[in-house]
């Protein structure tokens, strides 16, 4: 039987699926050049053949693009994240105010030869009750501006993204992909259907939180139920869903997230058919040319 192969459309390759501080601690000074090299072996090992990085402040992704190749990877990475001065995203990216500030980061990131952007445009999610999330991320008025701004320097916009509300305003601003994309309604599945975005569902990193102590009980599987049943929707509408696990996130293997996620999509009814598109589509639109 042939070996499956798989596309990781959401990873961070210098996190360890248990401790963020001890993932960070890994890489300071410099990247850990042997364990990124362990884990590109161990992410071949599982049949991963394309891996896009969400970003780190280290340069773990920048090397990891630089080798992937030795291990029959495609590699694609923003080099580091974008958000909000004060606000989520600070573990795998920089802050900026404003526009402005944002140019600036965008300018760098294509210095730093970065494949796309990612912006961080919410907060995530609270665990404490199904469907809750935490204040923080962008202004709704900032969104449109900040994803233009980045495809008029040429690059397509990974965002993350939680809530109907900044869903949609990022989808009507031409946002490449949604990244994690919980709690939105059907309006944004209307809005994903006719802009063509991609939506990486990220069940994994959700799941990931199931039985963990100081989270409320059972939340975290209610959430990936309201994930399934919305991804049915969207699947039913023609919307593009792509396999992205948060590989390396807490709860989540670094190497066999993804394996996690395919298992989680299928059991939302999503066919194995219909993540192939969205892997494609996510193949052939974030590369920088």
């Amino acid at each position: 039987m042939e070996a499956r192969e798989y596309c990781e459309c959401h990873g961070h390759i210098f996190m360890d699926g248990t401790n963020y501080k001890n993932a960070m601690a890994r890489h300071r000074p410099e990247p850990d050049r042997a364990l990124i090299r362990d884990r590109l072996a161990a992410l071949q090992a599982a049949g991963v053949v394309y891996y896009r990085d969400g970003g780190d402040i280290l340069g773990a992704s920048a090397y990891a693009r630089e080798i992937a190749g030795e291990y029959g990877i495609e590699y694609r990475t923003c080099v580091f994240a974008t958000h909000k001065r004060k606000q989520y995203g600070w573990i795998v990216g920089h802050a900026f105010d404003g526009p402005a500030e944002f140019r600036v980061l965008v300018e760098r990131a294509k210095a730093e030869k970065a494949d796309f952007i990612k912006l961080m445009i919410s907060g995530i999610m609270d665990f404490q009750t199904p469907g809750g999330l935490m204040g923080g991320g962008l202004e709704n008025g900032e969104i449109a501006e900040l994803i233009r701004i980045a495809h008029g320097e040429g690059f397509r916009v990974m965002a993350h993204v939680n809530g109907a509300e900044r869903i949609k305003l990022a989808l009507e601003a031409g946002l490449d992909s949604v990244e994690h994309g919980y709690f939105g309604d059907e309006d944004c599945l209307t809005y994903l259907a006719q802009t063509g975005a991609v939506w990486v569902p990220t069940l994994a990193a959700t799941a990931g939180f199931a039985g963990r102590e100081g989270f409320g009980c059972g939340v975290a599987e209610a959430n990936v139920r309201m994930q399934g049943e919305m991804l049915r929707k969207a699947a039913a509408m023609g919307c593009l869903i792509a396999a992205g696990s948060d590989a390396g996130a807490f709860g989540v293997p670094p190497d066999t997230g993804i394996h996690m996620e395919h298992a989680l999509l299928a059991a939302a009814g999503i066919s194995a058919e219909t993540v192939r598109a969205g892997d494609a589509a996510i193949r052939e639109r974030f590369k920088r040319e």
